[in-house]
């Protein structure tokens, strides 16, 4: 299905109104390919003059309309096939309050603070073709298993780099993932962040989560990186709440330290020892779409504490979604774990009880493996 590219005044024209290089050619283009174009500003002036020489340019229409207009059009029907592509912090102002996916034109004259930060920048309209392209036909999500009602897990991409299958493209562009999550290389973050975004923007259980938050690192301190894509997804689906959704009030051994089985016969136990849900949410959880972002997701052992302790607090629906994914084995297993639980979960007091073990497997898609590849070029090359 086309998307419908909405441009601001100084995405298509610099400020003597004069047409960027590459404009006429990315809106034929992307055109011939089925997606539609909405040209918007406040000026009455400006989308006449837009009008005009868009019917001298081009031989099909494109819809010139006050952004009021444009801001009024867009409802839960069509807002997941709408991107807009704008560089004012009223661009992103509206896209947050609409929940849309927002590229910011770095061949724009203008280049305001909020866009640049949460925006997509990309460098010249032909990227901007080739990105269209990639979210029309994203598969976004390489692993989802949904481990019960209430909540479904997330993988964004494989963190497997030593299989035969992974190429050396593949594997770079997955290493520089991991070294940005756990080394603090930024190199890869403008990739990791599209990829995560154009996915969220697309699905509307996630554009519709109530409170954003990560699960602690084992130290207690903040992985910056995971803090940021979480903030940006916050920002861009207009929520307020950015407190962390868990405080880990005694440090803990890191689970590669741990072996693989001695992980799975702990479970749980590990975390519930030190971790509880920040007492600033405790009138705020109940009945609540919740998102938890995390690096990696091996056995699931970090994403079942968070989904038992939310679960106790009275949340509605809780997504977990792991940003790589290590999958052990032919498939993987994610270990779903039930716990009885007494106390209140927002004071280290509470108590827990296992009830019972579940080997999930969840379903792969390797077509959103290309999707890494394509995205860092689209941004990079």
């Amino acid at each position: 299905m086309g998307k419908v590219v909405a441009l601001a005044r100084l995405t298509v024209f610099d400020e003597d109104f004069k047409m960027y290089d590459g404009i006429e050619d990315m809106i034929n283009t992307l055109h011939d390919e089925g997606h539609e174009f909405v040209f918007i500003s406040h000026e009455n002036l400006a989308l006449k003059k837009a009008k005009e020489i868009f019917k001298n340019t081009f031989n099909f229409k494109i819809i010139c309309t006050y952004r009021g207009e444009f801001k009024a059009w867009i409802d839960e029907s069509n807002v997941q096939n709408t991107i807009l592509v704008g560089s004012s912090d009223e661009d992103l102002i509206l896209a947050a309050n609409k929940k849309l996916l927002i590229i910011n034109p770095g061949w724009s004259v203008k280049q305001d603070e909020k866009p640049v930060r949460y925006g997509i920048t990309l460098s010249s309209p032909k990227k901007l073709t080739e990105a269209v392209r990639l979210i029309d036909n994203q598969y976004s999500w390489y692993y989802k298993l949904q481990v019960d009602e209430s909540t479904t897990v997330l993988a964004l991409t494989s963190a497997n780099t030593k299989s035969y299958s992974v190429t050396s493209e593949e594997r770079e562009i997955l290493e520089g993932f991991s070294d940005l999550l756990k080394q603090g290389d930024r190199r890869y973050f403008n990739s990791l962040y599209f990829h995560m975004i154009s996915g969220i923007m697309k699905d509307p259980e996630l554009r519709s989560v109530d409170i954003w938050g990560v699960f602690p690192t084992s130290s207690g301190n903040t992985n910056e990186e995971v803090e940021e894509l979480k903030e940006r997804c916050r920002y861009l689906t207009g929520k307020r709440n950015n407190k962390p959704v868990f405080i880990r009030h005694t440090a803990v051994g890191k689970s590669h330290h741990t072996t693989f089985e001695k992980r799975l016969e702990v479970g749980c136990t590990k975390h519930f020892n030190s971790i509880v849900l920040n007492p600033d949410y405790a009138k705020k959880v109940k009945g609540k779409t919740i998102c938890i972002i995390d690096d990696f997701l091996t056995n699931g052992i970090s994403f079942e504490t968070a989904r038992n302790l939310l679960l106790e607090a009275g949340a509605k629906k809780v997504i977990l979604l792991a940003l790589g994914r290590f999958k052990r084995g032919t498939h993987g297993v994610y270990q779903k774990e039930e716990y009885k639980i007494n106390g209140k979960v927002f004071t280290p007091e509470y108590d827990f009880e296992l009830i019972s073990r579940e080997d999930c497997i969840g379903e792969y898609d390797e077509g959103a493996r290309d999707e890494v590849r394509n995205i860092y070029n689209i941004i990079y090359s």
